[in-house]
């Protein structure tokens, strides 16, 4: 598993840039994630994604250095349980 840049920024204490995304696409996600951000969250209260896009976004994401995030639809254990296996903290 690769190391989390995010913590690393976090702990060197410093500012974090982020990304989000509301359009349903691994080509955009893979576009953001590729600029200097160091987290992409994507966003599924306000996004209209199904599994299988957020997780082809997940993935795009996953092959640059920005720590892939998600902002769960509801605070509904069984959606964020599902969602943290995604992008596991190291």
């Amino acid at each position: 598993m690769r190391a989390n840049g995010l913590l690393s920024v976090w702990r060197e204490e410093r500012f974090a840039l982020n990304a989000w995304l509301s359009i349903g696409s691994s080509y955009s996600a893979e576009i953001m994630a590729n600029l200097p951000y160091d987290a992409v969250t994507v966003d599924l209260q306000h996004g209209m994604f199904d599994f299988e896009t957020t997780l082809a976004m997940l993935q795009a994401i996953s092959t640059t250095k920005a720590t892939p995030m998600v902002r769960v639809a509801a605070n509904v254990p069984g959606s964020s349980r599902r969602c943290s296996t995604w992008a596991p903290m190291a």
